[in-house]
């Protein structure tokens, strides 16, 4: 097989399955490591592709902005599912910190089904009204100036309050995730919120449907790292999830 016979079905199964393994191609193509790499290599440099460590991943699209009212009613399936396989991390009396956003909809309904007992550290109004109602569950409210398109506060008073409280864990919603260039969100003044949820916790989750994987944002709030979880759903595919667990990234579908 040439060599752009080779790249042009790399192409079609990274394009399907958003990841491709470098030995599981050597096994397809019944060639060397080395071909193979020259091969990514070559599809790096024409913009088809990212290298990461054992294969490659496709390249990150630009995912737009939507407003909150829109983002509800997008992948609500999906992101059922993902809130229900994020409470096997949670115990009960825990002490955790909720992010805003389209995904907290669904998480808190898992929440108040799942325990009796939560304190729990939020800078969203939705998510304080839904779980201040809740006997037993102490919620801590980190107000401040109020943005309405997205129901939530923002700015210095809730980065002094979170600077002043520590939690378990921090559950917080990426709007883009990709696996070489970082997760991202697209509002500057919630991303200083969001890097405050990652300074006060001992442990971080990152919560993201699959329609969100290998995709880039406005703003990056960080690096991918090898001690948070990333919860998903059970559509993100088996490749590209190996393809993270490959690079030491812990991913749950």
């Amino acid at each position: 097989m040439l060599a752009n016979q080779r790249q042009s079905k790399i192409y079609e199964l990274i394009k399907q399955n958003g990841a491709v393994d470098v030995s599981a191609l050597v096994k397809l193509f019944d060639v060397s490591v080395e071909t193979v790499r020259k091969d990514l290599l070559f599809m790096e440099n024409s913009g088809l592709l990212k290298r990461v460590h054992g294969g490659a991943v496709k390249q990150s699209e630009m995912k737009n902005f939507e407003n909150l009212s829109k983002r509800n009613e997008e992948n609500a399936d999906l992101k059922k599912e993902l809130s229900k396989k994020a409470m096997q991390f949670i115990d009960e009396d825990d002490y955790i910190a909720v992010d805003g956003g389209s995904t907290a909809i669904f998480f808190v309904e898992e929440l108040k089904k799942s325990f009796k007992k939560l304190t729990v550290v939020t800078h969203s109004k939705y998510v304080f009204d839904v779980l201040s109602n809740c006997e037993g569950f102490n919620v801590i409210l980190c107000g401040g100036h109020y943005f309405k398109e997205e129901n939530c506060f923002y700015g210095q008073f809730v980065i002094n309050t979170l600077k002043q409280l520590h939690v378990k864990k921090a559950f917080i919603f990426g709007s883009a995730i990709s696996l070489k260039h970082g997760i991202f969100d697209f509002q500057k003044d919630l991303l200083d919120v969001q890097t405050g949820y990652l300074e006060c916790a001992d442990e971080i989750f990152i919560l993201a449907d699959s329609s969100k994987f290998e995709k880039t944002g406005l703003l990056k709030f960080s690096d991918m790292r090898e001690d948070f979880t990333y919860i998903t759903d059970s559509n993100i595919s088996t490749d590209l999830k190996n393809m993270y667990l490959q690079n030491k990234i812990k991913v749950v579908s």
